[in-house]
């Protein structure tokens, strides 16, 4: 069986029409997603890019031993295994740090495209001058932006086939045009869309906040938003719908050539996002940052992802599995009909996907690097789908929200119920046991705030 997975690098699951957002369109990732089983309760584990990539790569939580780092040697990882099963293994990404200072995501593939120009992806020198869009202290890394990514887009981008995601997918329809007669391959697409900035062309600007003539914020500060007018957190909704709205038009021509090349029949496509953004949601935009409080706790708007699978033959429907990036290798493994490791944390999706009844994990955690210095809180977020505790430790406040009947995470239970609480803590500090987490980490760990 072939093997297609596709990364959207903070894509928000509450963005999406099949998850019921009513005002962007996507109309692709909707009929896609009524083919597929869809996991409604995803989340992230390991936080964020480098560390989701490595739980999918080698199936295992990155969190309790490492955070942003290169690649593991030591550990094997999914393309390795495929390769050695006689898979044809390609690596096409926009997502730059993949590839340069050294992380090594390139490892087991037979050949891989990296797509340059992303974000502050050093790819540029011509000597023209940029302007920024707004004033500098609303940009993170201004000065990088003008000289790396703005730069680009300047001197390269005449029409929306020249953006990133466009040309991300193009390649991987290209390829598929070159490859599908291998006798089975493993693609792999990680296009960094709708990571910002947030570019889209005018068009698609235009769909969501046509008219606007104040300063363009598309690459925020991580901060609370009280350096931005409503008019401009408005906008830069607009600007963030107007990216998913784009990587959704180019996604429909990925799925377009896997339908005339008649690969429906025997491949299977996974398709997830590592994470989300706040966009003035929780007084906040960005996707991590600290206050008075420790650092921001994973909300919903960060921590629940996009996650969907088709096999052929397959169900369709929505599943309410505790699904995770850690699953990606397990499941992989699984469909190529090889042996799954002991040692892996994920699980295989392969039973939710035939509509089976699977193995189940009881919580979801999505947390920071628990090797950070002890003086910064470390944010763990621990859920059952149902609950969720944001936790940074004895010493900071903790929080409790009941899902179900508050999404938004406005209604802190933590006093009231604290014996759920304590037994999503209790799951948690399993998790960690579990994984192999040192014992003096653990004990960093092991009591809730009073």
């Amino acid at each position: 069986m072939n093997l297609i997975v596709i990364m959207s690098d903070t894509l928000r699951y509450d963005h999406l029409g099949c998850h019921g957002n009513e005002w962007i369109r996507t109309p692709n990732i909707d009929r896609f997603a009524q083919r597929c089983a869809v996991f409604d309760k995803a989340y992230q584990a390991s936080f964020p890019t480098i560390p989701t990539r490595t739980d999918m790569f080698t199936g295992k939580l990155t969190f309790p031993f490492r955070g942003w780092t290169p690649l593991p040697t030591d550990e094997t990882i999914i393309a390795e295994e495929l390769e050695t099963a006689g898979y044809v293994n390609m690596l096409i990404c926009d997502t730059p740090h993949l590839i340069r200072d050294g992380h090594r995501f390139d490892r087991g593939f037979t050949a891989w495209d990296w797509i340059r120009g992303q974000e502050g992806d050093r790819a540029i020198t011509d000597d023209i001058r940029v302007d920024l869009p707004c004033a500098p202290e609303k940009i993170r890394g201004p000065e990088r932006m003008r000289q790396n990514h703005y730069r680009y887009r300047t001197a390269h981008w005449q029409t929306e086939r020249d953006t990133f995601v466009a040309r991300t997918m193009q390649r991987a329809c290209d390829w598929l045009e070159r490859n599908y007669t291998h006798e089975k391959f493993f693609l792999y697409i990680d296009t960094f869309d709708p990571h910002e900035p947030w570019d889209p062309p005018q068009h698609y600007v235009d769909m969501y906040d046509p008219g606007y003539k104040g300063e363009v914020i598309d690459h925020p500060v991580y901060d609370y938003c009280g350096y931005l007018t409503e008019d401009e957190i408005r906008h830069t909704r607009a600007l963030y719908a107007g990216e998913v709205t784009l990587v959704d038009t180019w996604f429909g021509r990925l799925m377009d050539t896997v339908e005339r090349l008649g690969l429906w029949e025997d491949t299977a496509i996974l398709f997830l996002s590592d994470h989300g953004h706040y966009i003035g949601d929780h007084g906040r935009i960005g996707k991590d940052g600290s206050g008075p409080d420790g650092r921001w706790p994973f909300y919903q708007e960060v921590s629940h992802i996009v996650f969907m699978g088709y096999i052929p033959g397959g169900t369709t429907g929505r599943s309410g599995f505790l699904a995770q990036p850690t699953d990606i290798r397990p499941t992989l493994l699984e469909l190529a009909g090889l042996n799954v490791p002991q040692e892996t944390h994920g699980i295989s999706l392969v039973p939710h996907l035939n509509g089976q009844t699977g193995p189940q994990r009881s919580v979801a955690v999505t947390s920071h690097a628990l090797t950070n210095n002890a003086n910064r809180s470390v944010t763990s977020s621990i859920t059952d789908g149902e609950w969720v505790l944001h936790y940074r430790g004895s010493q900071w406040p903790a929080e409790l929200y009941h899902l179900s009947n508050d999404p938004g995470e406005t209604e802190n239970r933590y006093a009231s119920q604290r014996g759920i609480a304590e037994q999503l803590h209790a799951e948690y500090l399993q998790v960690l046991r579990d994984a192999g987490t040192a014992e003096d980490r653990i004990a960093l760990r092991s009591r809730l705030p009073e």
